[in-house]
């Protein structure tokens, strides 16, 4: 991973940004408890190759959320987190991902990441710093991953647009054929306003290439291999 001892601005944020993640995890209770029961339904927008993809609207938000799910035989759970937590293997497997690194490992189950991800000409490329949160339900082993967008931990970079409005999730859930359902969801506010056909990309095309991607590299031995302390297998 990436030393964050060459990058002294995010030093220098460290106290910063504990008081952040401590007021973005009191308004995640509040929104949460808000929005309970106002879930709109998910419209399904494409089902190929095992991997189905929908959206559904978002009350007071203009952009739609995304969910994609798919299943996976002959794969630990620990495998299936080891992917996600090797941030510098993003570009491999997430769609129009061009860098990612360990920002800083605050736990053993949180971390801060900085993402940029590419985009086609014209549009601005964007970057992110995302909180990131790992937990495992003791009875049915399922293992959630939540991401929320922070506004402060790494400088500002030229030509990259900051998102500071993101939440993303993966969820891994083991199935009674010894299957895992692998389920990610996503509701970004992009920053700016952007063309219609590339909107759709975004909605279907992206979680469609990554999900597709994230099957194929997790089954690497460097994942097959992996051991992560706080994940409890089925088996």
């Amino acid at each position: 991973m990436k030393n964050t001892q060459l990058n002294p601005l995010v030093c220098g944020y460290h106290s910063a940004v504990k008081l952040i993640i401590a007021s973005s995890l009191s308004l995640a209770v509040l929104v949460s408890g808000i929005s309970h029961g106002q879930e709109s339904e998910w419209e399904l927008l494409r089902d190929r190759e095992g991997i189905q993809v929908f959206t559904r609207s978002v009350e007071g938000s203009p952009y739609k959320e995304v969910r994609s799910v798919s299943q996976i035989e002959g794969v630990s759970l620990t495998s299936l987190v080891a992917l996600i937590e090797d941030a510098e293997a993003c570009p491999r497997w997430a769609d129009k991902c061009a860098e990612s690194y360990l920002v800083e490992k605050l736990s053993e189950t949180e971390s801060l990441v900085y993402t940029h991800n590419d985009m086609p000409f014209p549009i601005t490329d964007r970057d992110v710093v995302v909180w990131v949160r790992w937990a495992q339900n003791p009875e049915s082993l399922q293992v959630t991953m939540q991401s929320s967008a922070m506004s402060e931990g790494v400088e500002k970079k030229r030509g990259r647009l900051r998102l500071t409005q993101a939440n993303a999730s993966w969820r891994f859930t083991p199935q009674l054929d010894g299957s895992i359902e692998i389920s990610n969801r996503a509701h970004i506010n992009p920053g700016s306003n952007i063309p219609g056909w590339f909107t759709n990309m975004l909605l279907v095309d992206t979680p469609f290439e990554t999900m597709k991607s994230y099957l194929a590299e997790v089954v690497k031995p460097k994942y097959q291999a992996a051991h992560i302390g706080f994940i409890k297998e089925t088996k």
